[in-house]
């Protein structure tokens, strides 16, 4: 019943793309030639640009066939969705060009095919998102729904169970779990019954229409064995690894070897088009943002340099991406000879000059790590580096502290400003960049950038 539902539905679908994209093409061309608002010398004949209809339709399908834009989006996140739109949408579009362009006699205009881009995409946009928003709302109210069970009842088990109901829109129900615990046999979690023994399951499936079984737990050859079975009478198998006490700080990804299929837990979170966006974003940035400050922050050194003794920077060792030492730059801010130790600030600190305690203040001592970000050793948003001393202190005390080093350290991050900076709670500290670790991305660095400027001049822990 459900594959059949899934079917309908996929044709609605690729009717609904059929019948847009037919229609902004056609209209593209009266809005071109005949709305008034573009000038032109002569008017391709309408029957000619009518016959084209056929090969854009057949193109732009074929390019959203490509992407998998017409299978199940069930639980794919809306980003997803959008991006996969979107290359098929510029994928067809190139090759509507190609074929424009080989094509004899074909009339085109740059004007009309200007419109027809962005036309197509608000257009197939719209269609899918008041596609999906339907769906959604109807499985919320319980119709198409896709039933499941869960073979376990630890952990991960209930993790995942609590997960799918919180995403009602999904249109997942579980059926019940299973369980060898003779304890819990009979019983109900949250509702839904619990069976026992993986041996009943071929007998429990009888009595209960299945779509899906995830599998939650450690299990025997036997237990694969039944399941086998099952796949091939078209029950949709799906494993949920035990990561242990392994942390993922990226999205979890699987690299195909041979006949091998391994789960990557760990891998980079910045890497290939991440990793290029950041660093140019950061090193632009930061060479603009010194071109912009260099009038203030001469005055400051000029300042430093008359009211105490001593150099006008501080330099001083600290561990950045992958453990590599480097040597930040500061504004020095203590008196000469005192901040060689190895310690923290702390509030009325007797080593700041006067000049130096309004600089921590304001957060101003830190501009010249603008140099250290164009240079590479920093990014302008990261965990905070520091003491190599203190590195090797917190990495025995916190086994997760190291994964901080696993991207560039920045000149503010998502714990600053949320108020983990100096002598703070560490593990907090831990649990926010690894958040910003696990989560980043171009708009989140923004978001973090912006809500520093309104953060510098009340952060109670800066000084």
């Amino acid at each position: 019943m459900l594959k059949r539902h899934f079917a309908m539905v996929n044709f609605i679908r690729i009717c609904l793309d059929a019948v847009a994209v037919a229609t902004i093409w056609n209209f593209c061309y009266f809005l071109r030639f005949h709305c008034g608002l573009f000038s032109y010398t002569d008017i391709p004949r309408y029957t000619t640009h009518l016959t084209l209809t056929v090969p854009v339709v057949f193109i732009i399908g074929l390019s959203r066939y490509w992407f998998g834009i017409y299978k199940s989006i069930r639980i794919q996140t809306i980003g997803t969705q959008i991006q996969k739109q979107l290359g098929s949408i510029v994928l067809g579009y190139i090759l509507i060009i190609a074929f424009l362009y080989y094509a004899e006699k074909a009339p085109y205009t740059r004007v009309l095919l200007f419109l027809f881009f962005f036309l197509l995409v608000a257009g197939l946009l719209s269609c899918h998102f008041m596609l999906v928003k339907t769906l959604r709302h109807m499985r919320s109210r319980g119709y198409n729904q896709r039933h499941y069970a869960i073979i376990g009842t630890g952990k991960n088990a209930l993790r995942l169970f609590r997960d799918i109901r919180r995403c009602s829109y999904w249109g997942l129900t579980c059926a019940f779990f299973l369980d060898d615990n003779p304890g819990l046999d009979g019983k109900t979690i949250q509702g839904v019954p619990v069976y026992g023994y993986i041996e009943q399951l071929p007998n429990i499936l009888k009595a209960n229409q299945i779509d899906e079984i995830y599998l939650a737990k450690q299990s025997s050859p036997a237990t694969f064995s039944i399941l086998e079975k099952l796949q091939y009478s078209g029950i949709t198998v799906r494993i949920l690894p035990d990561w242990g006490g392994l942390t993922a700080l990226s999205r979890p990804s699987t690299l195909t070897v041979g006949t091998s299929v391994l789960f990557t837990a760990s891998e980079p979170p910045l890497s290939g088009t991440g990793w290029i966006i950041k660093d140019v974003f950061d090193r632009l940035v930061a060479l603009a943002l010194i071109i912009l400050l260099s009038i203030p922050m001469l005055i400051i050194a000029a300042l430093i340099k008359l009211t105490s003794k001593g150099p006008v920077f501080y330099k001083h060792q600290r561990l950045g991406m992958n453990q590599k030492a480097f040597h930040i730059i500061k504004y020095r801010t203590m008196r000469e000879g005192t901040e060689e130790q190895a310690s923290w600030t702390v509030k009325d600190d007797p080593r700041r000059t006067r000049l130096g305690a309004l600089l921590r203040s304001t957060s101003l001592d830190e501009l010249p790590q603008l140099f250290n970000v164009l240079k590479g050793d920093m990014s302008l948003v990261g965990p905070r580096p520091e003491q190599p001393e203190y590195v090797e202190k917190f990495s025995e005390e916190y086994k997760k502290y190291m994964l901080r080093h696993r991207v560039k350290s920045g000149m503010t991050g998502w714990a600053q400003i949320h108020g983990y900076r100096g002598n703070t709670s560490i593990r907090k500290r831990i649990q926010y960049d690894l958040y910003y670790i696990q989560n980043w991305s171009p708009g989140l660095d923004l978001v973090i950038l912006l809500r520093t400027l309104f953060h510098l001049f009340k952060d109670p822990n800066a000084y």
